[in-house]
């Protein structure tokens, strides 16, 4: 069994569409147009045909040829050339300016204010009740701004340690917001479980 089947059928499939093209090209091709055709269809779209052999014969022969030829039916030859019309003189280039300093861009025109989305403001810390502090994460706060928020609440007691704590273990993108419980003097280890924790 052949491995490359595809190839074949391929090949074969070329074969057989490229046999069929050099027929369809055999069977088309007609025979030159004749120069009595060649003629009759320029005149029937107003054109005229001159054979470039005969035309340089006749622009070297003299006038008194031309009449002769002109007088036994043969075309008249036109002249080879033309009187050339004298060229223009070349126009004088203008003093160089100075080139002007750019307008400012435009300003786009809006009547809307523009939208930006900021963080939510973190609420204030709920008091401690019983060693307990509550706290609400907002959306879209940072690592850095959850550990003011912490130290704020009383929370932690130092934010470097913690921000230290949390780039170790990799959080400083997966804060869950929402409310939180925490206890004072609660293990920084502990608080950030609960923040990285998905609440359902």
């Amino acid at each position: 069994m052949m491995k490359n089947r595809f190839f074949m059928l391929g090949l074969g499939v070329g074969l057989i569409a490229g046999a069929l093209l050099l027929q369809l090209m055999i069977a088309g091709r007609t025979a030159p147009l004749t120069k009595e055709e060649l003629i009759r269809q320029a005149a029937s779209l107003n054109l005229t045909v001159v054979d470039p052999a005969e035309a340089a014969a006749t622009a070297t022969s003299s006038p008194e040829e031309a009449a002769k030829a002109q007088a036994s039916g043969a075309p008249a030859a036109t002249p080879a050339s033309t009187p050339a019309v004298p060229p223009k003189p070349a126009a004088v280039p203008s003093a160089a300016t100075t080139p002007g300093k750019p307008s400012a861009p435009a300003q786009p025109q809006s009547t809307a204010a523009p939208v930006t989305k900021a963080p939510a403001t973190p609420e204030a810390p709920v008091a401690a009740v019983d060693g307990v502090i509550s706290l609400k994460i907002p959306t879209g706060i940072t690592l850095a701004q959850t550990a003011d928020l912490l130290a704020e609440a009383g929370v932690i007691e130092d934010k470097n340690k913690f921000l230290q704590t949390a780039n170790s273990r990799k959080v400083n993108t997966i804060i869950q917001y929402g409310s939180y419980s925490f206890t004072k003097g609660e293990s920084i280890n502990s608080i950030i479980d609960k923040l990285i924790t998905v609440k359902k």
